[in-house]
């Protein structure tokens, strides 16, 4: 659990921190990978740290945390994306950020996969 939350602060962490450096311009979006990254890079990293923390939330409540914790917190994106298809929500939809939604969701679910598979390993 406590890994989870701290994947979890570590993904939002970073996700401000690329936000910051480039409001501020420490960094360029003129170049091209600079500017993928600002724009994609938060997505991933924010989707990340919510399903890090609803997976911290929702393992007491399910028997199938992982599978429930994907499918809710991609709906949420989803939900989030459609809003702003419909302008009831800051920001431009972008279909870039529904594949790295689907995306960060499927790393996440490696990683946690990973941190069970140690857990268990450290049982036997």
């Amino acid at each position: 659990m406590k890994k989870r939350i701290i994947l979890s602060i570590y993904f939002l962490i970073l996700g401000v921190l690329i936000y910051f450096l480039f409001d501020i311009k420490i960094i360029s979006k003129d170049i091209l990978v600079f500017s993928i990254i600002r724009n994609y890079l938060p997505d991933l990293c924010w989707t990340m740290s919510f399903f890090f923390l609803s997976i911290t939330l929702t393992s007491n409540i399910t028997n199938k945390p992982l599978l429930i914790n994907s499918l809710y917190v991609l709906t949420i994106s989803l939900l989030y994306e459609f809003l702003q298809f419909v302008k009831l929500a800051k920001g431009t939809f972008d279909i870039g950020d529904i594949f790295i939604y689907i995306i960060s969701i499927i790393f996440a679910c490696l990683i946690e996969k990973m941190i069970r598979r140690k857990k268990y390993e450290k049982i036997t």
